[in-house]
Formats: structure tokens, C-alpha cells, sequence
């Protein structure tokens, strides 16, 4: 079963410069990484699957999920952790996830509910009543994973989920990220510059550059190219 579509969409966006359709689908169940060297391709390119921005005018869509003519239904099928940390620091992590929880419409018994489950099910049980501003960056992510996962969706995106962590800090988000994808069967799609992270955890990857998809398999397709090539992949570290 397919979860998402995009075909024939970043070639009508004039920000990316496509050259070409960037035809890629990605399957209910799957974790699939979109490795892209520039870092402003990559974020126009999530910010268009999160439905914040949008294709120029004249553009025929062909997702099954119809974003542009369905916004609702979409953004309500959506998990989305960006880059910029939206999180009230001052707060704590119990706190912030009553504030967006209610911002999902959550009434109060489904909402005591999920904030009890996102606070064991996303480790944060020992800090849930302290403020965020004192988390350490792998805790922050791990609460902002949960803060997504409050309106249980069918898709989680996530935009360079490990940048700027550390090794332990990286391991455990894939960790996390593994376990969600296996115990609750979500869909996560995000964005990376690190072919080792893609490696690590994805079930496909798509690489995007030039504004084309030029190569689109199972991490192991690649490792096995790279070997009899020895031309190793290189992507920045831009943001």
C-alpha cells in the first residue's frame, strides 16, 4: 500500500530548478530517506511533502492524496518535526505536550491519555515535569518526536532528525525512530545530508540532486554500487 505519491511535483516548483520530474513513492510501513546535497533543496523539498509550501500556479497534481485540494485531511494524517525547535523552553515537557495536544483539538481525556503514553513511549518519564530548557539536545528531540506523535499519524516527516547531536545522541533518535516505525507501524519520511544515517535505519532512499532523483534503492543496492565503484557519495553539511 502506498502512504505518499509525489510525481511530476518539485519539477513545477521554480525555488528548486528541477530538470526533471522527482517521481518517488513511499510505501505504508516503510522508514525512506531522501538524501539531497544542497541544503536549500532540501529544505524546499520537505517543506513541499508538509504541505508549507506549494507548487507554482498551473501545476496539475497527481498525489493520491490530493494535498492541494485536501489540506485538512492531509495535515491531520501529518507528524512534522522541522529544524526550528518549537518548543516553549520555559515549559516542561509535560506542559508542552498539553499545549500542542490541545492545539490537535485533543479533548481532555484523550489528551491525559496521549501525553501519558508519549511520555513513556518517547523515554522522557524522568524529565516529564522539568523544563525543556534543561533537556540535553537528544532529549529535546525525543520530546518533539512525541509532540508529533500526539495526534497519532499515519506519516511521520522529519527534517534532518540528527543534526547537530552527538554519536550516542544520533544512535538513540534511530533508535526511537526504528521502534516507532516497528511497534505503531508509522510511516517516517526525512530529509538528511548523512548517507551513514540513511544507511543506519532506512528501508529505501532516494538521493536528490540537481532537482532529479538520481538514484532511488535499499541502502545495501548502494553500499554494494559504492564498493565495486569505489566512488563513495558526498553530500554537505549545509542547512
Amino acid at each position: 500500500m502506498t502512504a505518499f505519491t509525489v510525481e511530476d511535483l518539485i519539477r513545477h516548483l521554480e525555488r528548486l530548478r528541477a530538470r526533471g520530474p522527482i517521481p518517488f513513492d513511499v510505501k505504508s510501513g516503510e522508514i525512506f530517506g531522501i538524501l539531497c546535497p544542497q541544503g536549500q533543496d532540501r529544505r524546499t523539498l520537505i517543506a513541499i511533502l508538509m504541505t508549507m509550501l506549494f507548487p507554482v500556479s498551473g501545476f496539475a497534481e497527481r498525489s493520491p492524496l490530493a494535498i492541494l485540494g485536501n489540506l485538512g485531511d492531509v495535515r491531520r494524517s501529518m507528524g512534522i518535526v522541522i529544524r526550528e525547535p518549537v518548543l516553549d523552553p520555559v515549559l516542561t515537557g509535560r506542559e508542552n505536550l498539553d499545549f500542542h495536544a490541545r492545539l490537535h483539538g485533543l479533548g481532555e481525556e484523550v489528551r491525559r491519555r496521549r501525553i501519558s503514553e508519549a511520555i513513556e513511549l518517547f523515554g522522557i518519564a524522568g524529565s516529564a515535569d522539568a523544563p525543556v530548557e534543561t533537556y540535553s539536545p537528544a532529549m529535546v528531540q525525543h520530546l518533539e518526536i512525541g509532540r508529533a506523535y500526539l495526534s497519532h499519524p499515519e506519516v511521520l516527516f522529519l527534517a534532518e532528525p540528527t543534526k547537530g547531536l552527538d554519536g550516542p545522541g544520533r544512535r538513540d533518535i534511530w533508535d526511537l525512530l526504528r521502534r516507532l516505525n516497528r511497534e505503531r507501524r508509522v510511516t517516517i519520511i526525512f530529509t538528511t545530508h548523512d548517507v551513514a544515517e540513511a544507511e543506519a535505519i532506512c528501508t529505501r532512499v532516494a538521493v536528490v540532486d540537481g532537482g532529479e532523483v538520481v538514484a532511488l534503492d535499499a541502502p545495501e543496492t548502494f553500499r554494494a554500487v559504492m564498493t565495486l565503484d569505489d566512488t563513495p557519495l558526498e553530500f554537505d553539511n549545509t542547512s
